[in-house]
């Protein structure tokens, strides 16, 4: 007998993980967002939402791209899954896993100026559209909006009021106590 725990949508769709379930429920969002963008037009709306992943990763092309939390959480468990095996075939990974683990980086990233960048990202998008330049030109084009849509139902956290002023009132004092200890410091150079 195996528990799991799934996440049902209001829908009846189920999911494994929550950030699939919320990606469910933000889609009409989404949706909505980038018919402001194109004007309408369904079948585009439908190939930017089935082709988000690429579209995003095309204008991510020349920046630097680093190993974030949740990426080497899911190293470790791989690394994790893969010593547990036990095969022989895999005696190096598990000898050395945490030195895997600690030195992992993404492969070094030419850097682009943003022309660069945006000619990779029109080649990629034209590879992405079976080559239809003029829709790539116009994602290219339209990139901030259709990148904003794609933002759309993300709930930001409030702040807290109290943290806000609490934190006003930090810098404030830091920014005394600065002023206070130059004002200080160029006394002492002038009767010095």
């Amino acid at each position: 007998m195996e528990l799991r725990q799934v996440y049902t949508t209001p829908d009846g769709r189920t999911f494994e993980k929550k950030a699939e379930a919320l990606n469910h429920l933000r889609r009409p969002k989404i949706e909505e967002a980038l018919n402001k963008v194109t004007g309408e037009q369904a079948e585009l709306v439908n190939w930017l939402l089935d082709n988000q992943d690429v579209v995003e990763s095309a204008f991510e092309v020349g920046t630097i791209k680093r190993v974030t939390k949740s990426e080497r959480k899911k190293l470790a468990k791989n690394l994790e899954n893969i010593c547990e095996e036990g095969s022989p075939r895999t005696a190096f990974i598990r000898e050395h896993h945490e030195a895997i683990l600690e030195s992992f980086r993404w492969p070094s990233v030419k850097r682009m100026d943003e022309e660069e960048k945006l000619a990779k990202a029109l080649e990629i998008l034209t590879n992405a559209t079976d080559g239809n330049k003029d829709l790539a030109t116009w994602v290219v084009d339209n990139r901030e909006a259709v990148l904003e849509s794609y933002k759309a139902g993300i709930e930001k956290r409030k702040v807290n009021p109290k943290a806000a002023e609490a934190l006003k009132a930090y810098r404030e004092r830091k920014a005394a106590e600065k002023a206070a200890r130059e004002a200080d410091e160029t006394k002492a150079e002038a009767t010095g």
